[in-house]
């Protein structure tokens, strides 16, 4: 595009007014509100002719590009340094859902309390944690360093971008808990609101794109943690179960881990303790 300062200043820019267009043209341009200084004109000594206009509005116009800055800007970052610095492998499984969704379809019918699915997988993942802190880890000056604490992040998906509020010290809390938990921390987020805590301190993220009719996806480490579990949506499959086929909910799985900090046999013994904890949901949540 030719601005002002394009233009030498001993060649004064020719005003609209000035400007050879047909009738025609000047009413089209008008009415589609088309700038005629931006449309080259094909008729006599350049005059800009009624298909001249016809062609600009043909043309598709040039999206604008978006800034990378604020929040934008720090995502962008933080998941370029988690793909550049991390050897990433992403290992995938699908989960026998169908007891989990009886589980929370009993707690409604119930208590009439409707538990979020992600408030399950923050207390599956927490408990596989527990038994298998190689997953819940970082890389430190010093080495691998084993955290203490397990705060798990949930990703939410927000008009200003992907923000990951933290459920701190998961196993310590209740099933309901974590969903009052949850729902706060997500009502922050989504109204701008997050405070500092709620941001910071994770330890390990879960990533859910089920309620996108997604499966499997290849889901990228938030740095500086060892592992991102990815959540794909709950759908009824026809599976082989004793001798017979016949349908479940299914539910598929994706762990993205940091291959610097654990190996794929801890990996994938952590994604099967996720697999078995939801296939056993009733012993998790009796508390």
């Amino acid at each position: 595009m030719i601005v002002a300062g394009d233009v030498p200043a001993t060649t004064p820019m020719p005003a609209p007014s000035s400007l050879r267009a047909s009738p025609v043209a000047r009413k089209m341009a008008a009415e589609a509100s088309v700038d005629l200084t931006s449309v080259p004109g094909t008729g006599p000594r350049g005059m800009v002719m009624r298909k001249d206009i016809e062609r600009a509005l043909a043309e598709p116009i040039a999206p604008q590009p978006l800034p990378l800055t604020g929040l934008r800007g720090i995502i962008a970052e933080r998941l370029s340094a988690g793909w550049r610095e991390r050897p990433q492998v992403t290992l995938t499984t699908d989960a026998d859902a169908t007891n989990l969704v009886s589980a929370r379809q009993q707690m409604l019918a119930e208590s009439g309390e409707k538990i979020a699915y992600d408030a399950f997988l923050v207390k599956c993942v927490a408990r596989a944690l527990t038994e298998h802190p190689a997953l819940n880890a970082r890389l430190g000056k010093a080495g691998i360093e084993l955290l203490p604490d397990i705060n798990v992040g949930v990703a939410v998906d927000t008009d200003r971008g992907l923000l990951v509020p933290v459920v701190h010290d998961a196993p310590r809390l209740t099933l309901r808990q974590v969903q009052a938990e949850l729902q706060s921390l997500a009502e922050r987020a989504h109204t701008g609101r997050s405070l500092p805590d709620d941001l910071a301190g994770g330890t390990f993220t879960i990533t859910n794109l089920g309620m996108y009719e997604i499966d499997a996806f290849t889901p990228i480490i938030n740095p500086p943690e060892c592992a991102i579990l990815g959540v794909g949506r709950i759908v009824a499959r026809p599976v082989g179960l004793g001798g017979q086929v016949v349908l479940r909910e299914m539910l598929a799985l994706s762990l993205s881990f940091d291959h610097r900090l654990v190996d794929g046999g801890p990996a994938a013994r952590f994604l099967q303790r996720v697999k078995q904890w939801i296939e056993r949901p009733f012993a998790l949540f009796a508390e």
